[in-house]
C-alpha cells in the first residue's frame, strides 16, 4: 500500500489507516485476541497506521498486535489541562506497554474557543513531544471553523477531521466548506487524516464513489477505515491498490443505531451526542438517524447499555 508523509512532518503513513472504533465494545466488542488478529492480517496487507482513542477501550487489542507488528498509532483522548492531559497519556502508555506514541490528539475540538480552553492541555502534549514520548500533536473535529482555527493555533501538527463526499456529520457548513478549511491546513504544512469516509455508514451503499473521493483528494495524507473482517480488509486495500470493484461486496450491509426497549430514558446519551441525533420520546431514548454517525460514543455513557451500533 502506498505510502505518504503525515503532511510536513516527514512521518511515514499507510494510505488507509485502521479505525479500531468497530471492534471495541461500543460496537462489535471483540475480544482482544480478535481485534489482534484483525489488525495484523491488515499489516499482511499493507496498512501501517491505526486510529484509536482513550473512550474506544481497544488498547488491548493493539497491544496484542504490536507484539508481532510495527504499526504506527494514532491515539486522542479528552484533555483540557495539564493534568487531564498527562492522565490520558500515561493511559496509553500503560494500555499500549509502550512509552512512545507517535500521534496524540485532544479529541473533538470544536472551534478557536475550544482550543484556546485546552491550550495548557496541548502545551504539556507538546513538552511531551519535545521530549521524544510523542511523535506529533494533533486534533480531531467535525468543525471546518476549527480546522481552519488549529492550521494557525500554533502546536498543532496533524488534524484528524470528519470529511466524507456527501458532507455528512459536518457540524458547521458544507463539504466545500471542509474541504476549503483541510486544503488550507494542508497547505501550510499540517498532516491531514480523514474519519467518517462512509458517513458513519450512511454510504455503505456508495462505498466505492465514497472511497474514491478521498483516495483522489491531495489533502488527505491518510483515510481512517472502520473493518469488522478480513472480508472487509481485503477490499479496502484492494480499493487503495485501484480495484475500483472491491468495494461491490460489500455495498449492501446496513448498520443502525440500536436502543433497547429496556432503555429507561435517563438522558445521559442524549447530553453527549455531538451530532443532535438522539431525544427523548415518552422516557425512551429515540434517534434521528438522518443525523446519527454511527460512532456509538453514545454507548459507553449509558448506565443500562441499551445503546449500540449493530
Amino acid at each position: 500500500m502506498e505510502m505518504r508523509s503525515l503532511g510536513a512532518s516527514g512521518m511515514q503513513v499507510s494510505r488507509l489507516c485502521f479505525g479500531t472504533l468497530t471492534m471495541g465494545p461500543m460496537q462489535r466488542g471483540f475480544s482482544p485476541q480478535r481485534g489482534a488478529a484483525l489488525l495484523m492480517y491488515a499489516y499482511e496487507r499493507g496498512f501501517r497506521f491505526l486510529d484509536t482513542a482513550d473512550i474506544y477501550d481497544t488498547y488491548p487489542h493493539i497491544r496484542l498486535a504490536l507484539k508481532n507488528c510495527g504499526y504506527r498509532v494514532s491515539t486522542k483522548a479528552y484533555c483540557w489541562d495539564k493534568a487531564t492531559a498527562s492522565a490520558a497519556l500515561e493511559r496509553a502508555f500503560l494500555g499500549l506497554d509502550r512509552e512512545y506514541v507517535d500521534v496524540f490528539m485532544l479529541h473533538e475540538q470544536e472551534s478557536i474557543h475550544t482550543l484556546r480552553g485546552h491550550r495548557e492541555a496541548l502545551d504539556y502534549l507538546n513538552e511531551q513531544k519535545a521530549k521524544g514520548r510523542i511523535g506529533l500533536v494533533g486534533v480531531s473535529t467535525h468543525y471546518a471553523g476549527c480546522v481552519r482555527a488549529a492550521a494557525v493555533f500554533g502546536g498543532v501538527d496533524v488534524i484528524h477531521p470528519l470529511i466524507n463526499v456527501e458532507g455528512i456529520g459536518i457540524q458547521d457548513g458544507t463539504r466545500a466548506d471542509m474541504e476549503a478549511a483541510i486544503a488550507y491546513a494542508h497547505g501550510l504544512g499540517v498532516g491531514i487524516f480523514a474519519m467518517k469516509p462512509l458517513g458513519g455508514g450512511h454510504l455503505i451503499a456508495d462505498n466505492e464513489r465514497a472511497l474514491r473521493y478521498l483516495l483522489d483528494a491531495p489533502w488527505a495524507d491518510s483515510i481512517a477505515v472502520g473493518m469488522q473482517s478480513e472480508k472487509e480488509i481485503d477490499a479496502n486495500a484492494a480499493m487503495a491498490g485501484g480495484d475500483v470493484g472491491a468495494m461491490r461486496e460489500l455495498s449492501h450491509r446496513e448498520r443502525h443505531l440500536l436502543v433497547q426497549d429496556y432503555c429507561e430514558g435517563c438522558g445521559k446519551c442524549v447530553e453527549f451526542c455531538r451530532a443532535g441525533a438522539l431525544s427523548l420520546r415518552d422516557g425512551h431514548a429515540v434517534v434521528d438517524e438522518d443525523k446519527c454517525v454511527l460512532c456509538g460514543y453514545c454507548a459507553r455513557v449509558c448506565p443500562q447499555f441499551a445503546v449500540k451500533v449493530i
